[in-house]
C-alpha cells in the first residue's frame, strides 16, 4: 500500500488531540462563520447603523445635531411612501473613504443603500471640501423581481440632472429643502415612464442588522462553548498524560539506583566494568533531563545480571 505524505496523513487522522475529526471540522467551520460574519458587522459604521435603524420608522433621518436647512417634516410629506429615503445629518465632518474618486459623502450614501437595498437614497453630510451637501446614490436592488426597471441608469444621474436644473433657482444656503422636492418631482416624471402600470413603493427595512446581531451572539456562546470544551479536553488529556509519565519516571529512577548500588559495589578492575560505569553515568543524565531511557536502562540491568 502506497505511504501517503505527511500532510495528507494529518489531515485524514480520525482524532486530533484525541477529539474525532468531524468536531474538530465543525469548530474550524464554525469559528470561520463567526469570523466572517464579525467583518460585516464591523464594516458598518454606528453612525450607518444608526441611519438604517431611523429608516425603520420613517423615510427620514434626523441626525442628533443637524443644522437645520433641510425641513424633515416637509421631506416627509413630499416623500410619501415612494422608495426614497433621506438622512439629514449634523455637521459632524463624514470620514474619508480612503478613495480619491469617491467623496465621504458618495461613501456614506453607498454604505446605507446597501443596507436598504430597494429604495434611492439621500444622504445630507458635511465634507471638508463641499461643505454641506447632499450625496445621492441608488440601492443596489432598486431594479428587482417585484419592480423590474427598464433602464436604471436613468434614476441615477440623470435624475440628478434634471432636479438639480429646476433647485438650483430655489435653494439658499439656509434651506435646502428644494433639493428634495425638484427630486421627487424629477423621480415622478421618471417612474411613469419606467413604470407604465404601477410606481414601486418604499419596502420596509431589512432585519438583515438585527438577524446579524442574533447569529453573531448565538455564534458566539456556540464557539466559547466549543472552544472551553476544546480546552478543557486538552488540558485532561495533558494532565493524564503527565501522570503516567510522572509513574514512568519514578519506575525508571528505582530501577536506576539497584544498577547503581551495583555500579558502586562492583569490583572496578571487572571485566565491562568501565563500560557500565559509563553507560550508567549516561543514562542516569538523561533520566534527570527528562528523557525516556527505557532503553539504556534494559541493556544495564542485562550487563549486570
Amino acid at each position: 500500500m502506497k505511504k501517503l505524505p505527511p500532510v495528507e496523513r494529518f489531515l485524514w487522522r480520525e482524532k486530533y488531540f484525541g477529539i474525532p475529526r468531524w468536531i474538530v471540522g465543525g469548530l474550524l467551520v464554525g469559528v470561520i462563520a463567526c469570523v466572517a460574519l464579525l467583518r460585516s458587522q464591523v464594516t458598518t459604521s454606528e453612525r450607518v447603523r444608526a441611519i438604517v435603524e431611523g429608516f425603520r420608522h420613517s423615510s427620514v433621518y434626523v441626525e442628533p445635531g443637524a443644522p437645520g436647512i433641510v425641513n424633515a417634516d416637509r421631506v416627509r410629506q413630499v416623500l410619501g411612501d415612494r422608495p426614497i429615503v433621506v438622512a439629514i445629518l449634523s455637521n459632524e465632518p463624514m470620514p474619508s473613504s480612503g478613495e480619491e474618486l469617491t467623496s465621504p459623502g458618495q461613501q456614506m450614501c453607498d454604505d446605507v443603500a446597501k443596507l436598504v437595498p430597494t429604495n434611492l437614497v439621500i444622504v445630507y453630510g458635511s465634507e471638508p471640501r463641499d461643505g454641506y451637501n447632499p450625496s445621492f446614490c441608488v440601492g443596489p436592488q432598486f431594479n428587482n423581481a417585484a419592480n423590474p426597471v427598464t433602464d436604471e441608469a436613468r434614476f441615477g444621474f440623470v435624475l440628478i440632472a434634471k432636479a438639480e436644473t429646476a433647485w438650483k433657482y430655489r435653494v439658499s444656503p439656509t434651506n435646502l429643502t428644494p433639493q428634495v422636492e425638484e427630486y421627487v418631482l424629477a423621480f415622478d416624471a421618471q417612474a411613469a415612464e419606467a413604470y407604465p402600470k404601477t410606481v414601486p413603493r418604499r419596502g420596509a427595512v431589512p432585519d438583515e442588522l438585527a438577524t446579524g446581531e442574533i447569529v453573531l451572539s448565538l455564534g458566539g456562546i456556540v464557539a466559547a462553548c466549543v472552544a472551553l470544551f476544546f480546552l478543557l479536553h486538552l488540558l485532561a488529556l495533558t494532565l493524564g498524560r503527565r501522570r503516567p509519565r510522572a509513574r514512568r519516571q519514578l519506575e525508571m529512577g528505582a530501577r536506576l539506583s539497584k544498577v547503581g548500588e551495583y555500579v558502586l559495589s562492583a569490583d572496578p578492575k571487572g571485566a565491562d566494568q568501565a563500560e557500565v560505569a559509563r553507560k550508567y553515568v549516561l543514562a542516569l543524565q538523561g533520566h534527570e533531563s527528562g528523557a525516556n531511557v527505557a532503553n539504556q536502562v534494559e541493556e544495564l540491568e542485562r550487563l549486570v545480571r
